[in-house]
């Protein structure tokens, strides 16, 4: 059967219908100037669709195939190049040429043909550790993709020593030691309450594995990690046996559930873990966490319902007290889901977040740009530094044809201060139905845009980005393919 994809719900005209091909732009037109201390790889990944999938699926952008580009910054020039993840998903789809693989995370609604088949789309984020680069879907392990070529190498077990059957596409990196905190949830299977925390050495090799019960069946997407602790929050969208065989997709939003956050110590075991309980927050990204004489801070995006619009909150647990509730203050008002940091301080104590954003007073220009119309509310048009412990927000605003997806922040070569660096993001350009990619210096936002990668084609929505410069990853050896 021919792949017609017109009259489902996931993709009306415009950026979120499929991309659908994988792509190589040598020396991208640029405009503005490409500071040289830029020098490395910026990722991002897509989910895209190369076939139809059921009517009722309404995860946009979580149950497409992972497709993952690599921008290369090398003296002032940029190369583009854009690859399928090569699952065994992917490839049985391929084979059949129709769609086998059901609604988000349900087994039930899939083909029984693809039953004994890893079902990972590898589709929601990267990172590289431990001398390879790892794309990430929290329903599986990992696949492996060559950093520079990005070739899908096949899938990762850390040689067996990653007993889960699950891993989150949000491990945590520390600065510090080099570790890599890693986690899966349902990590025994479907429907289940395990939680399996893992602490890799540098080298990428698995040296500790902690098992724990999560309080309720709840989605457990990000963690946060400080010095001493790594914090699990367990957010209200929940399932069940029964909503599976129904048909729809795994997670709903169910209010009258509490978030609870689990404190482990990072150098304790499971009897050691704390569990605190607030009110249902809407989240799924966090921040950075940080310990200090016995209080544990986290910030994050957050909303008190399933619709409400978000806020940066900081929440504080008093490691002293007996009380099982944490504090929750507001940060700033400012909303976007999807901050970022230099993660070179991630774990400690740090000052700016980096995230997209949305200025109301300021419209898009629809004549120009007539497909931003119906966007609305889902358009982000400012790039903001937000001062985490003054409120105090910096930003600029890109153009009023553009929106802009994750941001991520870029150290300048040799760069040692908080925030010494840039600001980079994919921007959908409704106007010339492409993509750019548009550069900031992180200190001078006030400054505006300094340059633009210019993208001859267009790259649906984005899930996440990562930024590894030159000096950490394998030497480049296909310049011109």
């Amino acid at each position: 059967m021919a792949v017609d994809f017109r009259g489902h719900p996931m993709f009306p005209p415009g950026f979120n219908s499929p991309t659908r091909f994988e792509a190589d732009v040598y020396d991208c037109e640029v405009w503005g100037k490409i500071p040289t201390d830029i020098e490395g790889n910026f990722y991002r990944m897509q989910c895209d669709f190369e076939y139809r999938p059921p009517q009722n699926e309404w995860m946009t952008g979580f149950n497409g195939d992972g497709h993952i580009s690599r921008m290369r910054f090398s003296n002032g020039s940029v190369d583009y190049k854009g690859r399928y993840v090569k699952t065994a998903r992917m490839k049985a789809e391929r084979t059949a040429r129709r769609r086998l693989f059901g609604v988000y995370r349900n087994r039930f609604t899939d083909d029984p043909s693809v039953a004994d088949i890893d079902r990972s789309a590898a589709n929601t984020h990267m990172y590289w550790h431990g001398g390879k680069l790892m794309v990430l879907k929290e329903d599986s392990h990992p696949w492996l993709v060559d950093p520079q070529t990005l070739d899908t190498l096949g899938s990762w077990d850390f040689n067996g020593k990653y007993t889960a059957k699950t891993m989150s596409a949000h491990p945590k990196i520390d600065p510090v030691t080099g570790e890599m905190i890693a986690y899966g949830y349902e990590a025994k299977g479907d429907l289940t309450t395990d939680i399996a925390v893992y602490t890799m050495n540098p080298k990428g090799e698995v040296i500790k594995e902690v098992w724990l019960k999560s309080p309720y069946l709840g989605i457990i997407h990000d963690i946060a990690i400080s010095q001493k602790y790594v914090l699990i929050p367990v957010i209200a969208r929940t399932t069940s046996l029964e909503r599976l065989k129904s048909g729809e997709p795994m997670w709903q939003w169910d209010g009258s559930l509490p978030t609870m956050i689990g404190v482990l110590p990072r150098d304790g075991d499971a009897k050691d873990i704390r569990w605190y309980k607030g009110p249902a927050r809407n989240t799924l990204h966090f921040l950075n966490a940080t310990d200090r004489g016995g209080k544990l801070t986290m910030e994050l995006p957050t909303s008190d319902g399933e619709r409400d619009p978000s806020q940066i909150r900081r929440w504080s647990f008093d490691l002293k007290s007996k009380k099982d509730s944490f504090q929750e203050d507001v940060v700033s008002p400012t909303s976007g889901f999807l901050p970022r940091m230099d993660d070179r301080f991630l774990s400690t104590d740090y000052r700016y977040a980096f995230l997209g954003s949305r200025d109301p007073s300021v419209p898009p220009d629809v004549k120009r740009a007539p497909g931003m119309a119906a966007m609305g509310p889902f358009t982000s048009n400012v790039m903001q530094r937000l001062d985490v412990r003054t409120g105090e927000i910096k930003q600029l605003h890109v153009e009023p044809v553009q929106s802009l997806q994750e941001n991520c922040f870029v150290p300048r070569k040799g760069a040692k201060g908080e925030g010494d660096g840039y600001v980079m993001a994919i921007a959908s350009n409704y106007e010339s139905m492409t993509s750019d990619l548009v550069i900031a210096d992180a200190q001078r936002l006030d400054e505006g845009v300094i340059a633009t990668v210019k993208l001859p084609f267009k790259l649906r929505s984005g899930t996440h980005t990562n930024w590894y410069p030159q000096s950490v990853l394998p030497p480049v050896k296909d310049e011109l393919s």
